[in-house]
């Protein structure tokens, strides 16, 4: 009974959100607009009470029972949906829940009347869906769906209010953190498929049994970029948003899901009290947990600085936010587990009703300030203990971001073209230059880890004498391989050169796409006797494909070209066709949900067990591709239309804002 209880809360809480968002996009396109917020309504409110008896009924015949359910074939999709369900499993679906039936109700007359209305709850119960599968799910397929939809609802919710310049620049930010740390947990997984495990919760136990605890310490990457602990303290640029989407986001779940993951993967052994004696040395997993523990100390140092002197309400939540989640994860690294699943239920719970107390605030209090103008209890110990010059110091640090987290963000805004507002030949070229610099970088750390290092062979001489012989062994290198891969970052490449030219985008995205695909397809059929001739006949015609396409790229490329700016919706015609082509750019480098991603997912998974660094190779391409499919949307269909006509068209006429961005115009 308890297992078959358990495949049917599995598909009540996959099945039900992709309901919901399907009915709210086909009744927002099919029926009228004045009916839309009552529908709206009723599914929030009915949605949340049968969650919550689901969650009941989870509680009274499941509990905290150690239950392992194994669904083959989940929703005939081909891959197994493992569930390890316990207390830590229970505790964080009821607090997810809880914490999502919240902030839907609270944005039903939050949002009342929002032009975005339909676009929030869309992204709403896509969130729903990404939390539902992390949480429930171990196997490393549905696993990484949910880490990539949780990602890219959090991006689109930054970028919320898309009339506005500075959400769409903070999204693109947020994206490429995002996507760093989803190429060092497709690294992970694929390292796990590699040893033929679909079970992540076996993680440990199967890196250490073939030697690779070093493995571990992409989970601990993923969940720093993740939290936004380090090296991007992003959290304050995501307060663009609307309040409800920065308290469930970032207040309450979407950063405090990497802890869950370490709850549930990182082992209750590894911890630091268990390793000191043996802290210092150079191949002990314990380096990595002693590494960890100084970066989150140093994370919360900054932002408890960083909270004291931003006089914007939701900046200060977020450093604090920040501050409590390196708190955390030191709880962690410590062996402190039961504390730290206290303390991020608790800790999100306070943050949830502080942002949403933030807008009821500033209208209390008629100003953006939080604070009165009086020192603090930690104020007055922070003077007592450090003296006048190195207060001073650290607040010009403070007040710079402390220096290198600002220019960090600098090299996202010149790497993605952020800095000007106009697209030219000269963020054009930058982008080739620094694509061309990470991909060199990226290709050689895979280089170092893909090779077998020299081994030792003693033989003689003939004369009584031992000579030893050094060998090296490189395995999975081929010459072809990397030639596709490099033209497919080619194709990368030109599609930010036509990247306001729609066609020829399409194009160059689809053909860098269809070169990684090729050439992990071709690495499954070495076997054949004709897999020789498949590679070079595939090398020269995706090289002829590059040749024209760059051509032709720079022969269009005028001057004219130049005189377009970005995030001005020139080339918006309605709200459904702009839909549309973002969702075909998405479903070309396969995005969860959408077009090939299931062919994508087939390829990988049995690719990794060939050529686990090639595919990670490949995946690190298709995330560049999906960089370049949101810049493309941002900068081409949303911003602020530049004439009345385009204002009328683009957006509806419900707020009160949008009425006063119409007379304006």
């Amino acid at each position: 009974m308890e297992n078959s209880l358990i495949v049917y809360l599995v598909h009540y809480f996959i099945l039900f959100p992709i309901a919901k968002i399907l009915f709210v996009n086909i009744q927002y396109f099919t029926s009228k607009q004045e009916r839309e917020e009552y529908m709206v309504r009723k599914l929030v409110r009915w949605g949340n009470i049968s969650d919550f008896i689901h969650v009941a009924i989870a509680l009274y015949f499941l509990g905290f029972h150690e239950i392992t359910v194994h669904i083959e074939s989940f929703c005939f999709l081909g891959w197994p949906f493992i569930v390890h369900w316990n207390i830590l499993t229970f505790t964080f679906l009821a607090f997810t829940t809880i914490i999502i039936a919240i902030i839907g109700h609270f944005s039903l007359f939050y949002l009342h009347r929002d032009a975005y209305y339909h676009k929030f709850f869309s992204l709403y119960f896509i969130f729903h869906l990404s939390i539902k599968l992390i949480i429930l799910s171990s196997g490393s397929t549905f696993f990484f769906m949910g880490w990539e939809l949780l990602g890219f609802s959090s991006v689109l919710l930054i970028a919320f209010y898309e009339h506005r310049l500075n959400p769409l620049k903070n999204a693109m930010r947020v994206l490429f953190i995002y996507e760093l740390g989803d190429v060092f947990m497709c690294a992970l997984i694929v390292l796990l498929l590699f040893f033929h495990t679909e079970d992540m919760t076996m993680m440990a136990s199967i890196l250490e049994k073939h030697g690779c605890e070093w493995a571990m310490v992409l989970l601990i990457f993923s969940c720093f970029f993740k939290s936004g602990i380090f090296p991007w303290i992003w959290l304050p640029r995501a307060m663009e948003g609307p309040t409800p989407s920065s308290a469930v986001f970032y207040g309450s779940l979407s950063t405090h899901i990497p802890i869950f993951l370490l709850l549930r993967f990182w082992p209750k052994e590894w911890s630091l009290p268990a390793y000191w004696p043996e802290v210092w040395s150079i191949s002990h997993p314990a380096n990595a947990i002693a590494v960890a523990i100084a970066i989150c100390v140093f994370s919360a140092f900054i932002t408890t600085h960083m909270s004291r002197q931003v006089s914007d309400a939701k900046n200060t939540i977020a450093y604090a936010t920040v501050t409590q989640l390196a708190i955390i994860y030191i709880e962690i690294f410590f062996g402190f587990r039961t504390l730290a699943l206290i303390h991020v239920v608790s800790h999100g719970i306070y943050r949830t009703f502080e942002f949403l107390r933030t807008p009821s605030l500033l209208h209390l209090y008629h100003t953006m300030e939080t604070r009165r103008p009086r020192t603090t209890s930690t104020g007055r110990h922070l003077k007592a203990i450090f003296p006048a010059g190195l207060r001073n110091w650290l607040y010009s640090l403070t007040i710079n971001e402390f220096g290198f987290f600002s220019r960090s963000f600098d090299f996202i805004d010149q790497f993605l073209g952020l800095k000007f507002l106009r697209y030219d030949k000269k963020a054009a070229r930058r982008f080739a230059i620094m694509v061309a610099s990470v991909w060199v970088i990226f290709s050689m750390v895979i280089f170092l880890l893909n090779r077998n290092f020299f081994t030792m062979e003693f033989t003689g001489d003939g004369g009584g004498n031992t000579v030893t012989a050094f060998i090296i062994n490189w395995k999975y290198f081929n010459a072809k391989d990397e030639i596709l891969l490099a033209l497919a970052v080619g194709f990368c490449v030109l599609t930010f050169y036509n990247i306001r030219k729609v066609g020829m985008f399409f194009v160059t995205l689809a053909c860098s796409a269809a070169t990684v695909g090729i050439e992990h397809t071709l690495l499954l059929v070495k076997h054949i006797d004709a897999s020789n001739q498949l590679y070079w006949l595939s090398v020269v015609v995706f090289a002829i494909a590059f040749a024209g396409l760059a051509f032709l790229s720079v022969y269009t490329f005028s001057n004219g070209n130049e005189n377009h700016q970005n995030y001005t919706a020139k080339l918006s015609r309605s709200p459904l066709m702009n839909l549309l082509l973002f969702a075909l750019g998405l479903a070309i480098v396969g995005v969860p949900g959408l077009g090939i991603v299931l062919a994508w997912e087939y390829l990988i998974h049995y690719t990794a067990q060939v050529a686990p660094y090639m595919v990670v190779k490949g995946f690190f391409i298709l995330k560049l591709d999906t960089l370049l499919v949101f810049l493309f949307y941002f900068s081409n269909f949303l911003g602020f239309p530049e004439h009345k006509v385009q204002v009328l068209h683009h957006y509806k006429l419900d707020t009160l804002h949008l009425r006063w961005v119409q007379k304006h115009a």
